[in-house]
């Protein structure tokens, strides 16, 4: 499933239900990956929280759900991740409140909020009603996009559930001269690599030119340790297991060189040959330093205005805070839920670790009548 947004950028998706066509959705959730994964990263921990919100879901006589009780979870790919579109070599640079941007669209498109109505509140349940509202499941660099969205679209969040990230990253403001520099510098030197005969030819151009001079690894396995050894090196002391692992390589991978049977050219494909060399099909200026970072004074603009009720996760073997950071979270953003549990910065995605997320995450939502 996927929407075109007003860009011509297309943004897909993966969709999880527990009512019928023509049945409308009491409960809606979206689900924001983290930098370089994808929607898959929600494959585990989507269908548990499913079934763990479904009242008849103990009841083993009984398969029927409360209207009430009807609930859509969707997460999303960003542009440039997944099996999303990349951005045109023109586009604007991929700035957290350009993400943003495309969540508003997908609200739009979808018929959740639209963003020519002017807000009439900035609590979480006056001027609609809680659960007519979604709730905004973020990990990583999409919990920094959940508080950008929830602080700036309040009149359409009922809550934020934040995994392993607490808001934008917020960067010292003496250092913006710096970053500008070192953006403008790796921008020219890789868009020489990148685009050496682009005339402009936008938002597809743009993902055939990074695909075909992408990585290519002998097969998805060798795609999927790649991606093991990123998070071992990662800050800290994390790690993922290869199960969550193979559930992103598969939804990022394409084949290196044109298959043969078109109906198996994706490593998601149940024909497709294990064999056959891949490359990750993610927009690779994801890599690039920024043009701009939050300055701390904004990040804490933003958690000033997040009225909802917010739980925030993290893990134990997780992404390493800062003490200022911690410190603004705690006496600005003020989290209604604030625990750390056993796992990694993938604990949601890990086998191992996403049953306690979940469970977590339904006593939050149950707590507040969500």
């Amino acid at each position: 499933k996927s929407i075109t947004c007003s860009d011509g950028v297309r943004l897909a998706m993966k969709c999880w239900r527990n009512f019928d066509d023509g049945v409308p959705s009491r409960r809606k959730i979206l689900c924001l990956h983290g930098w370089l994964d994808n929607a898959a990263s929600f494959d585990r921990l989507a269908p548990l929280l499913l079934r763990s919100l479904s009242r008849g879901s103990d009841d083993d006589d009984d398969d029927d759900h409360d209207a009430d009780d009807a609930t859509e979870i969707i997460a999303l790919d960003f542009p440039g991740h997944g099996l999303s579109g990349h951005k045109s070599p023109d586009g604007p640079p991929q700035l957290l409140a350009e993400y943003a941007y495309y969540v508003v669209e997908f609200f739009d498109a979808v018929g959740w909020g639209s963003p020519f109505e002017e807000s009439t509140t900035s609590t979480a349940g006056t001027s609609t009603a809680a659960r007519d509202k979604v709730i905004v499941i973020g990990h990583s660099m999409g919990a920094g996009v959940a508080v950008v969205l929830g602080a700036s679209f309040p009149e359409w969040c009922a809550s934020l559930v934040l995994l392993e990230g607490a808001g934008p990253l917020a960067r010292n403001a003496d250092d913006a001269p710096r970053h500008v520099r070192a953006a403008c510098r790796r921008r020219i030197r890789s868009n020489r690599l990148l685009f050496p005969d682009d005339g402009g030819g936008g938002a597809s151009s743009s993902s055939s030119a990074s695909s075909s001079r992408a990585k290519i690894y002998e097969n998805v396995d060798a795609a999927i340790e790649a991606r093991l050894d990123t998070a071992r090196r990662m800050p800290g002391d994390q790690y993922l297991s290869a199960e969550a692992a193979r559930d992103m390589v598969l939804r990022a991978t394409v084949p290196a060189t044109p298959t043969t049977d078109p109906s198996s050219s994706s490593p998601t494909d149940p024909s497709f040959d294990p064999s056959t060399p891949v490359a990750f099909r993610h927009d690779p200026r994801l890599q690039w330093p920024s043009l701009q970072y939050y300055t701390r004074e904004q990040v804490e603009s933003f958690y000033r205005r997040v009225a909802h009720p917010v739980c925030l996760l993290t893990a134990e073997d997780g992404w390493p805070v800062d003490a200022r950071a911690e410190e603004a979270v705690r006496e600005v953003l003020r989290p209604d839920c604030a625990e750390r549990l056993k796992g990694s910065h993938h604990f949601h995605a890990d086998p191992d670790t996403v049953g306690e997320v979940v469970e977590r995450v339904r006593k939050f939502l149950g707590e507040w009548g969500l």
